[in-house]
C-alpha cells in the first residue's frame, strides 16, 4: 500500500506535534456524524487510502495521521450531517483534541513524502487472539474523541492492527460482496469505542463508527457484516 502524505513539525506552546497528513482523495471516503453512531462510505479507492492510514497509525507513535475529509467532499446539503475530518493517533502521544483546531491552523504546505506500507503489516482475522481482551489490563482497543470537526481514533499499534484488518477488507472483500449480490449487498465493518457499545462516549462523540463499502457511494441494503 502506498499512501501520499505531507510531513511537519507544529510547535505549540511547548509542545510540538509532528503531523502527518494524508492527500485528499475525493471522493474516495465520506465521514460525517450521526444521531446514534459516525457513518462512514468508501468507495475501493477510498478504501485502499483507509487502510493505508491505519497501517502507518501503526507504525507511527509519535505522529498525528491527519486525513482531511472534508477538503474535497463537496457542499453538504441543507438536511445532511455535518462531515468531519479525522486523525489516528498513538494513546501514548497523550494528545488532547481540544488543542487540535490550534494546530490545524499553524499547517503549511508540509515536506511531501509517500509511505511504502506492505500489506503483512495487518494480520489475518484468524490470528487475531480476542481472547485476550477479556485480560485484566488489556488496553490495546480504540477510544473515540471529537473537537473542531473531526473525529480522533486514538489507541496502540496493536489496536490499530488488529482493527486495520478489518478496515482493509472493505477494499479485499467488499467489491466481490457487491458482485455477487449487486441489489442486496451491504459491505461493512463497525468498529466500537473501547470495543463496547455505547450509544454516546463520555465526550459526547457516538461509540459507533459504521464503515460501508459502496460503488460511487450508491449505499446498498440487506444482509450486513460487522466487525470489531
Amino acid at each position: 500500500m502506498k499512501l501520499r502524505t505531507t510531513v511537519q513539525q507544529v510547535r505549540l506552546g511547548g509542545a510540538e506535534y509532528r503531523v502527518v497528513t494524508a492527500a485528499p482523495q475525493a471522493p474516495g471516503v465520506v465521514l460525517h456524524d450521526g444521531q446514534w453512531s459516525l457513518q462512514m462510505v468508501v468507495d475501493r479507492p477510498g478504501a485502499v487510502y483507509l487502510a493505508a492510514a491505519w497501517a502507518l497509525a501503526a507504525r507511527s507513535p509519535r505522529s498525528l495521521i491527519h486525513l482531511p475529509l472534508r477538503a474535497d467532499a463537496g457542499p453538504v446539503g441543507p438536511t445532511e450531517p455535518d462531515r468531519l475530518d479525522l486523525v489516528l493517533l498513538h494513546h501514548s502521544l497523550a494528545f488532547p483534541p481540544s488543542r487540535w483546531k490550534a494546530v490545524r491552523r499553524r499547517l503549511g504546505a508540509g515536506r511531501p513524502h509517500t509511505a511504502d506500507i506492505p500489506d503483512s503489516d495487518f494480520p489475518a482475522e484468524d490470528d487475531i487472539d480476542h481472547v485476550r481482551r477479556g485480560f485484566a489490563g488489556w488496553r490495546d482497543e480504540l477510544r473515540f474523541a471529537g473537537a473542531a470537526r473531526t473525529l480522533f481514533l486514538t489507541g496502540s499499534a496493536t489496536a490499530f492492527r488488529w482493527t486495520g484488518s478489518w478496515v482493509r477488507s472493505l477494499s479485499t472483500e467488499g467489491p466481490a460482496a457487491l458482485r455477487r449480490h449487486p441489489r442486496s449487498a451491504h459491505y461493512c465493518v463497525t468498529l466500537r469505542h473501547e470495543s463496547t457499545s455505547p450509544s454516546r462516549t463520555s465526550k459526547g462523540v457516538p461509540g459507533l463508527l459504521h464503515i460501508e463499502y459502496a460503488e460511487g457511494h450508491v449505499a446498498g441494503g440487506g444482509a450486513a457484516r460487522g466487525a470489531g
